[in-house]
């Protein structure tokens, strides 16, 4: 199934030297990407809140640079893990946990679970509100049919931010796999109830009730 995933993760507030080494450096893969709002990809995973970049501001080049990372970790491009080590490098103290999630994502892509489940712990252990990284991990739990260590992550996620959509979503997701049908269709209506935007938990509640 298609859907969108947030293509602008960039919550930090990052040193003024970080931004001017970055809008004079070049990009670590040899093509140019253009910035996009979002980007279409072949997963389950639910988009996060898209922000408002339709005022005709065009990105900053760190917005662009934290753009490009995400883009190549979807694509896993191996230059997304110096790139995200640079960000790190440079963002300072202060900065956000987005190169972890990078990095978890490019290993994802990678089929490296191992590796991607340590870095999500990662973007976890900086931001504990870092509400993206929970359903990666979670997804991936699923996929695994690890599905205590799924609940786990995602009733953490629940206790946190209990109006969250996407967690109800993969909560009826992680039910759907178990053949936990009723439980499951409680989860998708929920999530929609706070999100009608959601179409997969649409498309899941007409699936079930067939």
């Amino acid at each position: 199934m298609s859907n969108l995933r947030l293509f602008f993760v960039c919550r930090p507030l990052l040193a003024l030297t970080a931004l001017a080494f970055l809008a004079g450096c070049q990009s670590p893969a040899p093509n140019d990407r253009a910035a996009k709002g979002t980007e279409q990809v072949n997963d389950s995973r639910l988009p996060a809140e898209k922000p408002d970049l339709d005022g005709g501001t065009p990105p900053s080049a760190l917005q662009a640079a934290y753009a490009r990372a995400l883009q190549m970790a979807e694509q896993g491009d191996p230059a997304t893990l110096p790139l995200c080590d640079s960000l790190l490098q440079h963002q300072g103290p202060q900065g956000g946990a987005e190169p972890y999630y990078y990095k978890g994502i490019y290993f994802a892509s990678k089929k490296d679970n191992k590796k991607a489940l340590g870095w999500f712990d990662k973007t976890i252990q900086t931001d504990y509100s870092f509400y993206e990284a929970y359903i990666e991990k979670a997804a991936l739990l699923i996929d695994a049919k690890e599905f205590e260590a799924a609940h786990k992550e995602l009733e953490l996620l629940r206790t946190l931010s209990p109006g969250y959509a996407p967690v109800h979503y993969w909560l009826g997701k992680w039910a759907d796999r178990q053949g936990k049908k009723e439980k499951a269709l409680e989860h998708f209506r929920l999530a929609l109830s706070l999100d009608t935007s959601l179409t997969e938990a649409k498309q899941a509640i007409q699936r079930l009730e067939k």
